[in-house]
């Protein structure tokens, strides 16, 4: 699979995790911790199918949140500082994660063929 079939499935993978996520997280009070939670489907994301995967379905979960989960709804505007907050967190976060998982399967793919 070609590096950007690989980051459009995990992308995919992302956008629609964050959208199944929203509706059920929405009606709770634990509302602004769900881009923390997402963390781990990032993870899996980029150790699947690699660090370019990561990144975009970081975005791409980032966006979905930042959409229809937080107030005001259909707004890239979020009105919660602690929601807000946690956001950008992920953002931060889920970058790191993808840059160091593809970093780490690139060398482990290196030692492969060297071996």
């Amino acid at each position: 699979m070609s590096r950007l079939q690989s980051a459009s499935v995990g992308a995919g993978c992302c956008a629609v995790a964050a959208a199944g996520l929203t509706p059920v997280i929405s009606q709770t009070p634990f509302t602004s911790f769900a881009p923390l939670v997402f963390l781990i489907v990032i993870f899996f994301v980029a150790a699947r199918f690699g660090n370019f995967a990561g990144m975009f379905g970081t975005l791409t979960g980032a966006l979905v949140f930042a959409i229809f989960l937080f107030e005001p709804r259909f707004s890239l505007m979020i009105e919660n500082a602690a929601a807000r907050n946690h956001l950008i967190w992920m953002v931060v976060i889920g970058l790191v994660i993808s840059d160091l998982l593809g970093a780490y399967a690139v060398r482990e793919e290196n030692q492969n063929r060297h071996s």
